[in-house]
């Protein structure tokens, strides 16, 4: 599924915070919120079993973890379904350096899960602490999804 241009913002009341000058609500970024934003992106999601928000891709999977005592992170985290070998992980990490140096964002990087070969990883992550409006944690979102795909067709240009 290719990401599109979200359709116009509707109006919600999740998590009230304060009024902004300009009279945007600030909030806090929820899963409950999240959810309504992939909504409107039109992107499945789903809870996987450790109770983690994501939307699958054929090439990638996205998921969207909260951290911090309030929760207030949000952190958008791109793992590419494709693995490599041990031995080119090294090669791998060169790659993504040249990536992380001429790239402003995601942040990228290698990873060597429980199955033993190299995983590619990049993310997104914001403290929303201060809050923000809900059209700002939308617009955050979906460059997000934006250019951790773009990220992955990258990879695939590259390796």
């Amino acid at each position: 599924m290719l990401w599109r241009r979200p359709k116009e913002v509707v109006s919600d009341s999740l998590t009230s915070r304060r009024r902004e000058p300009d009279g945007g609500t600030m909030v806090v970024p929820t899963m409950a919120l999240v959810q309504q934003l992939l909504d409107e992106f039109g992107l499945r999601h789903s809870i996987d079993d450790d109770g983690d928000l994501v939307v699958r891709w054929e090439k990638c999977s996205v998921f969207f973890f909260f951290y911090g005592e309030k929760r207030e992170i949000l952190q958008a985290r791109l793992y590419l379904n494709r693995r490599f070998d041990v031995d080119s992980r090294g090669a791998l990490a060169l790659l993504l350096d040249e990536w992380n140096r001429v790239k402003l964002f995601p942040k990228a990087y290698t990873v060597l899960p429980d199955d033993g070969r190299v995983g590619i990883c990049a993310e997104q992550c914001f403290d929303f602490e201060a809050g923000a409006t809900r059209g700002q944690v939308k617009y955050a979102v979906g460059l997000w999804v934006d250019t951790l795909l773009r990220f992955t067709d990258w990879v695939d240009e590259q390796v």
